[in-house]
């Protein structure tokens, strides 16, 4: 589990990140839970209002009047209502926040569940502004206390500081950070582009004892690269644009203490010679699509709200004409008396009301159905339209970034690990941002992260049937198991009830065959 304090991003507006949390843009399709703490009311415009007007009562804070806080569960864990109330008090009660008002959200639109919590920072009491003293140390030491009291996953809450203090190399890489920015854009960075077009043909280049520097600035550039000193390092840059990166982190022999002792003095090239490929963006079909359809929307959405105006605008003129001569006609009709003319008028103007009241909730009407129909969506969100709707490149483009198992993850997949990017559609719940087909079922919840399912399943033969049925239709009958012994033993009980002609690739699958099998037989028997 982890508490993460979000840093605001403009003025610590409670209405603005209340609606972001409580998904008002895309009509709530990820909210799964809404609660208000310490508010007087059961409405929820009701509660943000009271909240707001408490904000108000603080004129002198220069500082964000609102906390927002994200608590994240790992991946397949999913605490019940009131295991996460509790958990939600406590992670207050640390940071000294208890007592204030607050609305707390649940959203299920990733592969991690995970709570929403905006706080309004102003004291119910005293109406001053409450700035928890080291509120990370505090929110991250409470996140471990919780994993242990309420049997958690464990995630690592180490700081980045005390990591390199202790001497203990950090994970997540420049690279690794580079990676998630580009994923989904439609773009690669350079980094990337290296390596999945010319490192193939750079490793050649290494390998071969006979090959020198000269082969290597020729192999680069093919690829409209250079490699050359910066610093006191050695990067590989585009050629025709200020873009560049360590070659050490290309491949680990192209550092510069590698590079020297293997071909001496280093020294760069001039080669002129017609690049075979250039880095860029990509020629990618669905960003275009994409970019296509936005600005179609874009379009369609400016041309519509101009003829619903015009279209308006007529019909007021014209209602404004029709009252206007009725008026004109009780005011000039010498028969009819003073009190009759001012009776009439009554009339007239109650019924010129209803009908502009009419025709504004029309229009209003209108009007929304045009911001409806031509809503902009994120390049993400139409990728996982496109996918839901069995669009299988769609899906690929999801799934550019590499998907990790972890040693705890109970899962099959191929025994290469090949990559399968269909889905089944009829039983598909949702495809969350990174291109995960998630799949609930009545016994636990399948994960299909295309190069293996990852199974989070309690206690149905049933579910465990259906994945195997689903990894045979993707990966074929030769399949690799991965997981805990329970979980293995339990994939080859099913499979053999069932009668499924699997050949599990995996050693320690095929030393629990020997187990079961004896033991099934014997039960035959009797």
């Amino acid at each position: 589990m982890i508490v993460k304090l979000v840093p605001s991003k403009g003025s610590g507006s409670f209405g603005g990140l209340a609606d972001y949390i409580l998904d008002k843009a895309h009509d709530a399709t990820k909210i799964e839970e809404v609660a208000f703490s310490n508010c007087p009311y059961e409405d929820t415009e009701k509660n943000l209002s009271y909240i707001k007007s408490m904000q108000q009562l603080n004129q002198t804070a220069k500082s964000d009047k609102t906390m927002h806080l994200i608590v994240s569960f790992q991946e397949g864990e999913k605490p019940n209502k009131e295991v996460l109330q509790n958990i939600e008090n406590e992670i207050l009660k640390s940071i000294g926040l208890e007592k204030h008002h607050r609305l707390s959200v649940t959203h299920t639109n990733t592969n991690n569940f995970h709570m929403h919590i905006a706080i309004n920072r102003i004291d119910p009491e005293t109406h001053k502004l409450i700035d928890p003293w080291q509120s990370k140390k505090k929110l991250d030491k409470k996140a471990i206390e919780l994993e242990e009291k309420y049997k958690l996953k464990k995630d690592n809450h180490t700081p980045n500081w005390k990591l390199a203090k202790d001497g203990i190399k950090q994970e997540t890489t420049k690279s690794d950070k580079a990676k998630d920015t580009e994923i989904h854009s439609g773009m690669d960075n350079l980094l990337t582009w290296i390596k999945a077009e010319a490192l193939d043909d750079i490793k050649e280049v290494l390998k071969d004892p006979k090959s020198t520097l000269e082969d290597l600035h020729k192999t680069l550039a093919a690829y409209n690269l250079e490699i050359k000193p910066r610093g006191n390092g050695i990067v590989i840059g585009d050629k025709t644009r200020n873009l560049f990166i360590k070659a050490s982190d290309v491949h680990r022999d192209l550092s510069k203490g590698k590079l020297t002792k293997r071909f001496g003095e280093f020294k760069t090239s001039k080669i002129t010679t017609e690049p075979l490929k250039k880095f860029g963006k990509p020629k990618n079909s669905y960003w275009e699509k994409y970019k296509a359809l936005s600005d179609l929307k874009r379009s369609t959405k400016t041309e519509d709200l101009k003829l619903e105006k015009l279209s308006r605008l007529t019909l007021q003129e014209a209602l404004h004409k029709k009252y206007s001569e009725k008026l004109r006609r009780v005011q000039t009709d010498p028969l009819i008396n003073k009190k009759d003319k001012y009776q009439a008028r009554q009339k007239i103007n109650a019924a010129k009301k209803a009908e502009f009241t009419a025709l504004k909730d029309t229009f209003a009407a209108k009007r929304k159905e045009i911001y409806s129909r031509t809503n902009q969506t994120s390049y993400k969100e139409y990728l996982i339209e496109e996918a839901l709707k069995g669009d299988v490149g769609a899906l690929q483009q999801l799934r550019k970034q590499k998907q990790t198992i972890k040693p705890n993850d109970n899962v099959l997949l191929h025994p290469e690990k090949k990559v399968k990017h269909n889905i089944f559609k009829s039983m598909i719940s949702k495809i969350t941002k990174q291109g995960n087909a998630v799949y609930e079922l009545g016994g636990g919840k399948i994960i299909d992260k295309g190069d293996h399912l990852k199974l989070s399943i309690e206690k149905s033969d049933e579910a465990v049937l259906t994945a195997l049925k689903m990894a045979i239709a993707k990966y074929g009958t030769n399949l690799d198991v991965q997981g805990t012994i329970e979980f293995k033993k339990r994939i080859l009980m099913v499979s053999q009830k069932h009668n499924l002609k699997v050949c599990f690739v995996d050693p320690q699958m095929q030393k629990v065959t020997k187990e079961i099998i004896p033991s099934t037989n014997k039960g035959m028997s009797r």
